[in-house]
């Protein structure tokens, strides 16, 4: 009885397999899985980028060390946090390169935990005044596949932002995209102002 079982689950599992390969096959416009394949991180000619910043292994390797750099977080509400906070504070690796709590808490927020999930609010600092994410932290895993940035999108001058130029308010984060980039390049400039940091 047994052994009948297992053959059940085996053929369930390929039937499975099948309508998975199926699916991405039919939703990829090459009509091919491999569509979805993505490239080796060291392949940069192979990974979509803005041709007004193209990748270098150097740019790599320096927006790395940015990304987690805390030196970058010089304009704090409060100077207990002066250089304590950076890109990663809220796009942990071990969380999928998202903060590990519902809300991100940058400037204001205090402890880490593993993944992010021990970030609470700095008693020091009045409710106002923490850099809290409204939403949930948008990942940053892949986002050179996406050519507008942020859940609404309103990153980045090309793709669904073109002709949207009245939008892109003076003295908002979306004036950034006057700038002409595509939306990770757009997005990480104007998160710095956003998120207190600055180079």
């Amino acid at each position: 009885m047994s052994g009948c079982q297992g053959e059940e689950k085996e053929t369930d599992s390929g039937m499975s397999d099948y309508l998975l390969k199926r699916t991405l096959s039919d939703a990829s416009p090459t009509g091919n899985i491999n569509y979805f394949v993505l490239p080796e991180s060291d392949d940069l000619n192979s990974i979509p980028q803005d041709p007004n910043n193209p990748l270098t292994d150097d740019k790599v390797a320096l927006g790395k060390l940015l990304f987690h750099e805390t030196g970058l977080g010089i304009h704090p509400e409060n100077e207990s946090s002066w250089k304590t906070f950076s890109c990663a504070t809220c796009h942990h690796a071990r969380a999928g390169f998202q903060a590990g709590v519902v809300q991100g808490l940058s400037d204001g927020g205090m402890g880490f935990g593993f993944a992010g999930e021990g970030r609470i609010p700095d008693p020091l600092y009045a409710e106002e005044e923490i850099d809290v994410q409204q939403i949930r932290t948008p990942s940053a895993l892949n986002s050179a596949y996406q050519v507008n940035m942020l859940w609404n999108g309103q990153f980045g001058a090309t793709g669904m932002n073109v002709g949207t130029e009245s939008q892109w308010t003076a003295g908002t984060p979306k004036e950034t995209n006057n700038l002409g980039y595509e939306g990770v390049e757009t997005q990480a400039i104007a998160g710095l102002g956003v998120h207190r940091m600055d180079i």
